[in-house]
């Protein structure tokens, strides 16, 4: 892993969460491009409950950042780089002739929920990067 000084564990979920936002708009706009496709099946994005098993595991203890490899080092540090966003094919029932399980009505409102949350993922950011700006600089 790239040692990276100045990304917090907070960064890390945060873009690691707007990614999955990002491949969930992509997911969605795929299921609305397809809604007329005979016998399409619709896909969904799981991030969070995979984010939340992660995490879980991980409040234990955090691997302190060392300068020299003979300082102390406290507890486990597991990393955070094994959890990816998945992809799930959904081959739920289908209440059309053709076989298609797409309703337009509840992708678009999925797409409208999921923009929304790309938005205030990223306002969070911009919020940590403020935070870092105001660590470096001090208050003026």
């Amino acid at each position: 892993m790239l040692e990276r000084i100045f990304d917090s564990k907070t960064q890390f979920i945060l873009n690691e969460s707007m990614d999955a936002a990002s491949l969930r708009n992509n997911v969605i706009a795929d299921n609305i491009a397809n809604v007329d496709t005979p016998k399409f099946k619709r896909s969904e994005v799981i991030f969070e409950e995979n984010l939340k098993k992660v995490l879980e595991k991980n409040t234990i203890y955090a691997k302190l950042r060392v300068t020299h490899p003979r300082h102390i080092q406290i507890g486990e540090g597991r990393s955070l780089d094994n959890f990816e966003p998945e992809v799930r094919l959904l081959d739920d029932l289908s209440f059309r002739n053709d076989e298609n399980n797409v309703d337009i009505d509840v992708e678009m409102a999925k797409m409208s929920k999921n923009k929304i949350h790309y938005d205030s993922l990223g306002q969070s950011m911009n919020n940590e990067f403020q935070l870092l700006r105001l660590a470096i600089t001090g208050r003026r």
